[in-house]
């Protein structure tokens, strides 16, 4: 299915955009921006892995875990502006965040054994434990894993179309400025 939404191009513009309105939780994005953005922080997070260097001293782990939030942090707000754009408040991301306080959870509550390893890397601070398969760690990574769904699902979900509570068609944004144009030169 093909789209004429002129906004409906991944460019530039839309790539960078969640960079530039990282604290922006107002007005409504487009799940092409959703896309474009997921491309470049893919690329830009690509170098960290392949490069594995030893361990460094805590200036260069202070400048990754910096590194990481600002390739982390815009996917909050871009999230809302998702929820916008769908009619939902944008306190719903908080659904898909639980994810955090969920695993911390898992972490501390699940009883160690020998059928999987969880690991932990924060910096210098690096964690392993064993864990025991048992209905709670289960029912646990179950949860997790349906939570994670639910995110993908919320960042593509089928937008509102035209004008919502939260403001104008993002898709049609770039339609209307033409059409002024035009209009004006006329």
């Amino acid at each position: 299915m093909r789209s004429d939404y002129p906004a409906n191009k991944i460019g530039l513009r839309l790539t960078f955009r969640p960079l530039m309105h990282a604290f922006m939780f107002r007005g409504r994005s487009t799940r092409h921006e959703v896309i474009a953005f997921w491309l470049l922080s893919t690329l830009a997070q690509a170098g960290t892995l392949i490069y594995d260097p030893p361990p460094p001293p805590p200036l260069f782990y202070a400048l990754g875990v910096a590194w990481d939030v600002v390739w982390a942090w815009p996917w909050i707000p871009l999230l809302v502006r998702r929820l916008h754009d769908q009619g939902r408040s944008g306190w719903w991301a908080l659904v898909p965040l639980s994810i955090v306080p969920l695993s911390v959870i898992e972490w501390f509550t699940a009883p160690a054994g020998h059928a999987a390893s969880m690991a932990f890397h924060f910096g210098p601070l690096e964690l392993h434990k064993g864990v025991a398969a048992t209905p709670w760690t289960i029912s646990l990574i179950v949860i997790l894993i349906a939570l994670m769904v639910v995110n993908v699902l919320l960042f593509l979900w089928q937008p509102t179309r035209g004008a919502n509570r939260f403001g104008p068609d993002p898709r049609l944004a770039d339609m209307t400025d033409r059409t002024e144009a035009i209009l004006a030169e006329a």
